[in-house]
């Protein structure tokens, strides 16, 4: 399953949080959390703006080492790589999924948390909308993770054509 364009589709931004939904290609994925939208950008505490990005891969000195990945992409966590064999089939540090080319921002990442406290103005991923400490978030994330980087990172490496990424509130 290669794939064109994703779409996050943002609920109304709550005071420190922004809750939503994404799809690969009209076909719905999961959910996301993400920091709150402001109207003057305060680093590392305010969402990307809405608009259409391409999606890239690149290393991350805090994330690409948790996950080691194989040649089809598909992922293992460092933790559970032990064996001769896991270690000769899973042999890479994995590329972290990147949102490129946002202006005023930069290595916007799409990664695993619970909360807008785990983003840094980045976007988690999820199975479900849940709350950790009074907070909304998402739960089930590095699950998520795992089963939707597989796709993200053949179709950025296989399409052509580029992988798109559109973030809009929802109507």
């Amino acid at each position: 399953m290669n794939i064109k364009k994703v779409l996050v589709l943002r609920q109304p931004s709550k005071l420190d949080w922004t809750l939503s939904d994404f799809y690969f290609d009209a076909f719905r994925m999961g959910v996301g959390v993400e920091d709150e939208k402001r109207e003057t950008k305060v680093h590392g505490e305010t969402r990307i703006p809405n608009g259409i990005y391409n999606l890239g891969l690149r290393n991350s000195p805090k994330f690409s080492n948790s996950y080691f990945r194989d040649d089809e992409g598909n992922l293992i966590s460092a933790k559970e790589r032990k064996t001769p064999e896991q270690i000769a089939m899973y042999h890479t540090p994995h590329e972290m999924i990147w949102v490129m080319d946002v202006p005023g921002f930069e290595y916007i990442l799409w990664h695993w948390g619970n909360t807008d406290l785990d983003t840094h103005g980045c976007y988690i991923v999820g199975s479900v909308f849940g709350s950790s400490n009074g907070r909304d978030g998402v739960t089930n994330s590095r699950k998520k993770y795992t089963e939707i980087y597989p796709i993200l990172w053949r179709s950025i490496r296989e399409t052509k054509t580029g992988v798109t990424v559109e973030y809009k509130e929802a109507a």
